[in-house]
C-alpha cells in the first residue's frame, strides 16, 4: 500500500529530509483513508440493504443538485480590459532591432533591451561585441532592469516613408506632337528629299559575269578572282584585310590601281615601324606586292573563261604520288606550287621504288 510513496522518495534526487517528510504525510493520509473506508463498511453492514433502484434514484438526485447549483451560479463574463492589462512586474517584453553591422569589437549578438530578461545589456550571456560568454554581474548584472527598450536599436536605419512624388515619377507625361513625330520617324523612317547617289562608275563595278560580250568576259574573271581570294564582293575593303590575305591567305584582289598604291604605301609604313622597333635595317622589297605571272594569267583564262581544265590522271595501284596529285587536284585550296612541294617532301620520305619488269613474250607467240 505504501509502495508508491517509497518509490517516489528513492527515485527522485531531492534532499532526503524533504522526501522523508512527504513519505510520512502520505502514509498518514493513507491510514486515515483506510480507517474511513473501514468505518463506512461497518455502517453499511449494520444498516438495511439498499436496492439498485434506490441507488439509481439517489444518483440522479445528486446529478440534478449539481446541475441546479451550476445554473444558479452567475456566469463570469470576459473583461476586455483584463486582456489588455499590464503584464506582471516580474516579466517585461522588449522589442530589439539589431543593426546589420554592430559597432562593437566582436561579431556576436549583443542585446540592447533593458528589461527583466537578465543578460540583455551587460549581464548574462554576452557573446557580442566584447568577447564570448562574459557578463558583469550575471543574472543581476548592471543595467538589468532599467526602463524599456526603444523602437529601434542605436545606430539602426529608419524606414523611409513612401512619398507621393516618388510614385508620380513612374507616370510618364503625355508626349507632344514634335515628340510623336520624332518617334514615328525613328521607327518608320524620316522624310527627306531624294538625293541620287548612283553613278555610272558605281554601276561599272557591278557587271554581270556572263561570257556573252567582252565586258562579260572581264566580269567573269573578276568574279572568279574574288571567289579564289575569299573576297566575294564589289565593295571597297579595308587595307588591313587586304594585307592579311596577302601575308596569310591565297592573295587578294584590289578594287583598282589607286587602292593598290594606297595599300602598298600602308604596308611599307608598317614594315618600317616594325624594323625600327626591332632595331634592324629596313628592306623595302620585303613589303612589295607581287603580281600574277603571264603563265598564271594564261592558265586562268583557259580554265576560268574557256573551260579548259587539266583532268587528274587515274593513279595505278601502289602509286602514292599519283594518288596525292589526284587528291590535290580536286582540292581547290592546293595551288600547283603547294602540290609540287608536298610531292617532293613525300618522295624523300618514301623508300626507293624499283621499276617493274615487263613480261617477256613466249617463243611461239609474237610480241605485241
Amino acid at each position: 500500500m505504501f509502495k508508491w510513496h517509497v518509490h517516489s522518495a528513492i527515485g527522485r534526487g531531492r534532499p532526503v529530509a524533504h522526501d522523508f517528510s512527504r513519505v510520512a504525510d502520505g502514509i498518514a493520509a493513507s491510514l486515515r483513508q483506510f480507517s474511513i473506508s473501514v468505518s463506512k463498511r461497518a455502517e453499511e453492514d449494520d444498516g438495511p440493504q439498499i436496492s439498485r433502484s434506490q441507488r439509481s434514484a439517489e444518483a440522479v438526485k445528486e446529478v440534478s443538485d449539481i446541475a441546479s447549483d451550476l445554473a444558479s451560479t452567475p456566469t463570469r463574463g470576459v473583461d476586455a480590459r483584463s486582456l489588455a492589462a499590464k503584464p506582471p512586474q516580474g516579466l517585461k517584453i522588449t522589442r530589439v532591432f539589431e543593426d546589420s553591422k554592430p559597432r562593437g569589437e566582436g561579431v556576436g549578438y549583443r542585446g540592447r533591451g533593458r528589461g527583466d530578461f537578465r543578460g540583455g545589456a551587460r549581464g548574462g550571456f554576452r557573446g557580442g561585441t566584447r568577447g564570448g560568454m562574459r557578463g558583469r554581474g550575471g543574472p543581476g548584472g548592471r543595467g538589468a532592469g532599467r526602463g524599456r527598450g526603444r523602437g529601434r536599436g542605436r545606430g539602426g536605419k529608419k524606414a523611409k516613408a513612401q512619398n507621393k512624388e516618388d510614385l508620380e515619377d513612374f507616370v510618364l507625361p503625355p508626349m507632344t506632337l514634335a515628340e510623336l513625330a520624332h518617334q514615328a520617324g525613328s521607327e518608320q523612317g524620316f522624310l527627306r528629299p531624294y538625293e541620287p547617289t548612283l553613278t555610272a562608275e558605281s554601276l561599272g563595278r557591278h557587271g554581270p559575269p556572263v561570257i556573252s560580250s567582252p565586258r562579260g568576259v572581264v566580269e567573269s574573271i573578276v568574279y572568279k578572282m574574288q571567289v579564289a581570294t575569299s573576297f566575294p564582293g564589289a565593295q571597297f575593303d579595308h587595307g588591313r584585310y587586304h594585307l592579311q590575305r596577302v601575308e596569310h591567305g591565297p592573295g587578294t584582289l584590289f578594287e583598282n590601281d589607286e587602292q593598290r598604291a594606297i595599300i602598298e604605301a600602308y604596308s611599307q609604313q608598317i614594315g618600317m615601324e616594325q624594323a625600327q622597333d626591332m632595331g634592324v635595317p629596313y628592306e623595302p622589297e620585303l613589303n612589295e606586292f607581287g603580281k600574277l605571272s603571264e603563265k598564271g594569267q594564261a592558265r586562268a583564262m583557259k580554265e576560268w573563261v574557256a573551260g579548259q581544265y587539266v583532268f587528274p590522271k587515274p593513279a595505278e595501284e601502289g602509286d602514292v604520288l599519283g594518288q596525292v596529285a589526284g587528291y590535290a587536284r580536286r582540292n581547290e585550296t592546293y595551288l600547283p606550287d603547294d602540290t609540287r612541294k608536298f610531292q617532293e617532301k613525300l618522295r624523300s620520305l618514301l623508300p626507293a621504288r624499283k621499276p617493274t619488269a615487263k613480261p617477256r613474250a613466249g617463243p611461239g607467240r609474237p610480241s605485241l
